[in-house]
């Protein structure tokens, strides 16, 4: 057990833990029951996989599993994918199919994915994400590793939100060829991100400006954060850390 807290909408206690092998059925059922609860344009939050994904993260040949159960029922669970060097998790396409250009992490750097999360369609509103979220990042796989990394729909607003308040920044943008929809890359550098105070570009929205932030992270190689002054939109920084020469033609070089 990591550790446990009382849910605030359902008063019970919940358990957070790494799961296991026995808990292959209940991981299967669980995604099976998130996917099919959400409408069918947001079915892509919960992307379907393989039996074998599952398995060997619960083996933890490829990663690790956390879960968080209550009245002896798992109600929510995500994956941590690695550790993996960046390259080899660009070479795999563990996590974007797209060529993304990850300027704020080295070639070698290690890296873990943070996927897979679904939670229980009659438990939401408990903080199970969050929880989930902040047991992962805090988890020694993560804190082993350089970055964490997710991929999320542009559409999913709640989770995007949630990986920027607990430390990510959207770092890449692309559109993906299995479905067409846009996703953000978020990343969460172990020691986290030291951004310049003022903010090269603010008021951005998700959906409408996505070609913007294509832009802005992959040619100006700007980080994404929320807007303090504007709810549901972007405001972008500098890395204070990133070394960058500005060519005439305006590219970025590390």
């Amino acid at each position: 057990m990591i550790k446990e807290f009382k849910l605030p909408k359902a008063g019970e206690t919940a358990l957070i833990e790494i799961l296991g092998p026995q808990d292959l059925a209940a991981v299967l059922e669980l995604q099976e029951h998130t996917r099919a609860a959400l409408p069918e344009g947001h079915k892509m939050f919960v992307l379907p996989q393989p039996e074998s994904y599952f398995r060997d993260l619960l083996e933890g040949k490829t990663g690790l599993m956390i879960g968080i159960r209550a009245e002896g029922k798992l109600l929510s669970q995500m994956a941590l994918m690695g550790p993996l060097t960046l390259d080899q998790m660009i070479d795999r396409q563990k996590l974007t199919r797209n060529e993304i250009e990850f300027h704020h992490a080295g070639h070698h750097d290690q890296v873990v994915i943070a996927k897979s999360m679904a939670v229980h369609p009659d438990w939401r509103g408990n903080e199970l994400s969050q929880h989930m979220l902040e047991a992962a990042v805090n988890s020694p796989l993560a804190h082993g590793a350089d970055h964490v990394f997710a991929q999320i729909s542009v559409d999913n607003v709640r989770s995007w939100e949630l990986f920027l308040r607990e430390g990510f920044g959207i770092i890449g943008a692309g559109v993906d060829p299995g479905d067409n929809k846009p996703r953000f890359i978020v990343q969460r550098p172990t020691l986290g991100f030291s951004l310049h105070h003022m903010q090269s570009t603010h008021g951005v929205d998700p959906a409408e400006d996505f070609a913007a932030i294509m832009r802005l992270t992959q040619r100006e190689a700007l980080i994404g954060q929320i807007d303090k002054k504007e709810p549901f939109r972007l405001a972008f920084y500098a890395s204070a850390d990133m070394a960058v020469a500005w060519e005439d033609t305006g590219t970025a070089a590390q």
